[in-house]
């Protein structure tokens, strides 16, 4: 009876302590900030990602609607930099108005951020159709306006408590049940 009681422990202890060698490993060694969502054509703007100091660092910005030509990020469109005191800056500049979107990845290709970013209107205008002067219906001042910014929190690590809760909880059940059946 006491063997089964401390095989018990010693399953529990092992479902317990299981995933703790994966929560070891963080993902906060990377971070990544944008100074603006919304700049004006032309203006400049850096995106700054926070990694390991001698860590490969690639920004691709890249839109739908824009050439190639118009992206510029150090005069191309993907650029590797280097973390030097834990940081690599980029300085990117969009001379077209319209919606990119701006990737940085680590050395592995894994995705640290992604942001988008709208430049003048994006490119996008409608006539109001009303006073026949062309001018786009709403708002006129050639901004996108702001973004909402990111709230809340992840859930995962709950639900997997949870989870591994019940597991632990059932085979506790599972073997109080079946050492009362065999006695």
């Amino acid at each position: 009876m006491i063997r089964r009681a401390f095989a018990g422990l010693l399953a529990a202890a092992l479902l317990v302590l299981a995933p703790s060698a994966a929560f070891g490993y963080s993902e906060d060694d990377f971070d990544a900030e944008i100074s603006t969502t919304n700049p004006a054509p032309g203006e400049a703007f850096t995106v700054t990602v926070e990694a390991p100091s001698g860590t490969d660092v690639t920004l691709t910005v890249s839109s739908d609607a824009v050439d190639d030509d118009d992206i510029q990020i150090a005069g191309t469109k993907s650029l590797t930099k280097t973390a030097v005191d834990g940081a690599a800056v980029f300085s990117v500049t969009l001379t077209e108005e319209a919606v990119f979107s701006i990737v940085a990845t680590d050395n592995d290709g894994d995705v640290i951020e992604t942001f988008q970013v709208v430049v003048g209107d994006g490119g996008t205008t409608t006539d109001d159709g009303d006073d026949n002067d062309g001018a786009a219906g709403g708002d006129t001042d050639g901004a996108a306006g702001p973004t909402l910014p990111e709230t809340g929190a992840t859930a995962t690590p709950l639900i997997i408590g949870g989870v591994v809760l019940l597991l632990v909880g059932g085979a506790a059940l599972f073997l109080a049940r079946r050492g009362k059946v065999t006695a």
